[in-house]
């Protein structure tokens, strides 16, 4: 797996593009979606930097597949949480949980290989105990729908 520094534009293009191909497939809604952050200009997150830093995860994911054949790439835990982690900045990680939420949701689908990545990275960023609320509170809001109520 390429190493980048934490917090770099490289680091975050890697976590949006995870975000976007770990469905399986990557959608015009979902690229829409990343655009719309308005952080990314400032982080220096252009067209040619996520491009590449997907073309690296793809090679990455594949050369570390252990199973090609089967025509999917399954990633592993551990290494989506290494990939997490190269994300520290607290704000950074507000803004691109945010914009994970809003790609995830951009096709109409919510795969769940797609909640499993956001509510794996909401237990890295945010702590264990919240996760869930977390994810069930922040998905719940922007579909329209209150979020739930606790006691």
């Amino acid at each position: 797996m390429h190493a980048y520094p934490a917090n770099s534009p490289e680091a975050v293009s890697r976590i949006l593009a995870l975000t976007m191909i770990v469905d399986g497939h990557l959608s015009p809604s979902e690229m829409h979606a990343m655009h719309r952050a308005a952080f990314l200009q400032q982080l220096k997150v252009d067209d040619d930097t996520f491009d590449r830093t997907l073309r690296q995860l793809c090679e990455d994911l594949l050369d570390a597949a252990s199973n090609r054949r089967a025509g999917m790439v399954e990633i592993d835990p551990g290494l989506m949480d290494g990939l997490l982690h190269d994300i520290r900045d607290p704000l950074l990680q507000i803004c691109l949980w945010k914009t994970m939420l809003d790609i995830v949701q951009a096709d109409g689908h919510l795969d769940g290989r797609e909640t499993t990545l956001v509510r794996r990275a909401a237990r890295a960023w945010f702590g264990q105990e919240r996760a869930e609320d977390a994810f069930t509170t922040a998905a719940l809001a922007t579909s329209g729908h209150p979020p739930p109520v606790h006691s």
